[in-house]
C-alpha cells in the first residue's frame, strides 16, 4: 500500500485561518489552521484514513461551532433555533450535538435564561397566552415555559394590559362609535394579544366610560320617541318570519345596539313594543 506522505500546507488566500493539505503532490483536504496545530501536521508526516477521517471531523466541528458563535452573536437564541439553522446548513446531528454541548457548557445558549427575557420583553405588551405560543415556537420547553411563567408579577401584567387598553382606547373615534361596538373592538383587540376572557372583561370595565360616547344614559322625550320608532319599524320586519319571543327579542335588540343605542335605554322601549303586540 502506497503511504500518503503530507508533501505541502498553504495558507489560503482568501482566508488566512484556514489551509490547503496536499498529500503526495496532490491536493488532499482543508481545514482549519487550529486542527494543524491541534494534530501536528507538517511536511512530510505519514497520513493515514483514521487520522484523516478525525481531522474531517474536528474541522466540521470547528466549522459548526463558529457558525453557531456568529448567530449568537447578533440575537440571543433558543436551543431549538440554532439546532434548526445547524440542520439547515447540512450538518451531522453528531457534530451538531457536540456544538450544542459547547455552547450550553459556556451559558453561550440557556433556555431558562430566554424565556425569562423574553417575558420580560413581552410582558407589558402581549398576554400570556401570546407569550406562552411564541416560546413554544421558539423551542422552549413546557417545563420551562411554566417556571418561568409563574413568576410573573400580577400587578405588572395588569397594569400593563391596563395601558395597552387605554392606550387603544384613546385612538378610537368614540363619537362613531357605539359602547357595544368599543366592547368588541377593544376586546377582540386584547383577545389577540393573548390575553384571556376574564381579564379582559376586567379590564374593559375599568377603561371604557359610558359618558365618552354620543348617546347618553339619559334621553329626551324626542329621542325616546325617534328609539320607539326605530325600533318598532324593525320589529314589525323581524315578526314577519320569527315567531320565537326570546330570538325576536334579540333580534331587535342586537340591530338597535349596532345603531349605536346602549342596551340601558333599549331595554324599556323593548318592553313597550313587546306589551302592545302581547308577545310577553
Amino acid at each position: 500500500m502506497c503511504k500518503k506522505i503530507v508533501t505541502e500546507i498553504k495558507l489560503q488566500s482568501r482566508n488566512k485561518k484556514r489551509v490547503n493539505v496536499y498529500v503526495n503532490d496532490e491536493f488532499s483536504f482543508s481545514c482549519s489552521t487550529e486542527i494543524v496545530y491541534k494534530y501536528n501536521i507538517y511536511k512530510g508526516k505519514n497520513i493515514d484514513e483514521d487520522l484523516l477521517k478525525n481531522i474531517i471531523e474536528e474541522d466540521d466541528y470547528i466549522k459548526c461551532k463558529n457558525l453557531a458563535l456568529r448567530i449568537i452573536e447578533r440575537n440571543f437564541k433558543t436551543e431549538k433555533q440554532i439546532y434548526d439553522r445547524l440542520v439547515k446548513e447540512e450538518y451531522n446531528i453528531k457534530t451538531i450535538e457536540r456544538t450544542l454541548n459547547f455552547l450550553k457548557q459556556y451559558k453561550f445558549i440557556d433556555d431558562y435564561k430566554f424565556a425569562k427575557m423574553w417575558i420580560k420583553e413581552k410582558i407589558n405588551h402581549f398576554g400570556k397566552n401570546k407569550i406562552r405560543y411564541e416560546l413554544v415556537k421558539k423551542g422552549i420547553s413546557e417545563d420551562i415555559i411554566e417556571t418561568e411563567m409563574e413568576s410573573i408579577d400580577e400587578s405588572v401584567y395588569k397594569n400593563g394590559i391596563l395601558k395597552l387598553c387605554i392606550k387603544k382606547y384613546k385612538t378610537m373615534h368614540k363619537d362613531r362609535e357605539s359602547m357595544s361596538s368599543a366592547y368588541r373592538k377593544l376586546g377582540n383587540y386584547l383577545l389577540g394579544r393573548g390575553y384571556n376572557i376574564e381579564l379582559i372583561r376586567e379590564t374593559l370595565k375599568k377603561v371604557i366610560n359610558k359618558e365618552d360616547f354620543v348617546k347618553k344614559e339619559i334621553y329626551s322625550k324626542k329621542d325616546e320617541n325617534n328609539i320607539y320608532s326605530i325600533a318598532k319599524k324593525r320589529y314589525n320586519i323581524i315578526a314577519r318570519s320569527e315567531n320565537d319571543v326570546n330570538k325576536l327579542k334579540r333580534k331587535l335588540s342586537q340591530y338597535l345596539m349596532r345603531r349605536g343605542y346602549l342596551w340601558e335605554d333599549i331595554k324599556p322601549i323593548l318592553k313597550t313594543i313587546l306589551n302592545e303586540n302581547r308577545k310577553i
